[in-house]
């Protein structure tokens, strides 16, 4: 069976948000002091790295496209980081700044429309899907308690908040978090995976030939 090409639109959406990302890195490297190596114990640079890997992945082969569930995560952790950044950070970060703009703001719009515009016939993400993408978030949290001492958001920080500012920040932005999965689902593809694809494709070639 031929492979179709890929669209356009996703091969381009996908390189420019590799680009962004990769220049980031390097342009942040090269003209700051501290680099951006302690920047990368950040969420957003994370995701976006990760975003970046996962992205680059997809135009060297298409067995990542059919893992709708990690596509899915992406989308997610860029679209979360953008307005924890507004609400939390902007005023405390150095503003909007080309790198800022890119990871938080220019990034998850390209990852956003990637999802709303390609591959909506390939299969999408189930309902449960947003709760496994919470491990991560999860899995940051402790790394920030337990690695970095509460560094380097101050709204994870136990000894600016308490424990019971503590708890009340991790759940208002775990409920954020899986609001925003749900509602990427929802808006996500709904086509079928190749194997359902090939049967529906065999059931109706045998139907008409039984016609014939």
């Amino acid at each position: 069976m031929t492979v179709p090409p890929r669209p356009a639109l996703a091969v381009l959406l996908r390189a420019v948000i590799v680009l962004c990302v990769v220049a980031v890195l390097v342009a942040v490297e090269l003209t700051s002091r501290s680099g951006v190596g302690w920047r990368l114990t950040t969420f957003t640079y994370q995701a976006n790295v990760l975003a970046a890997v996962f992205y680059a992945g997809t135009l060297l082969t298409r067995r990542l496209d059919a893992r709708p569930g990690l596509r899915g995560a992406v989308v997610l952790y860029l679209l979360g980081a953008g307005p924890v950044w507004l609400v939390f950070l902007i005023d405390r970060s150095t503003g909007f700044t080309p790198a800022n703009v890119l990871l938080h703001l220019v990034v998850p719009a390209l990852a956003l429309a990637d999802w709303l515009l390609t591959g909506r016939d390939r299969p999408g993400a189930r309902w449960w899907h947003p709760l496994l993408w919470l491990l991560y978030p999860a899995g940051y949290l402790a790394l920030v308690q337990l690695v970095l001492d509460g560094a380097p958001y101050y709204f994870l920080d136990v000894r600016v908040l308490g424990s019971t500012g503590l708890v009340l920040n991790v759940v208002g932005l775990g409920v954020g978090f899986l609001v925003l999965g749900l509602l990427v689902v929802a808006l996500g593809p709904r086509g079928q995976d190749d194997r359902k694809r090939s049967i529906s494709a065999a059931n109706g070639s045998g139907s008409s030939s039984i016609s014939r």
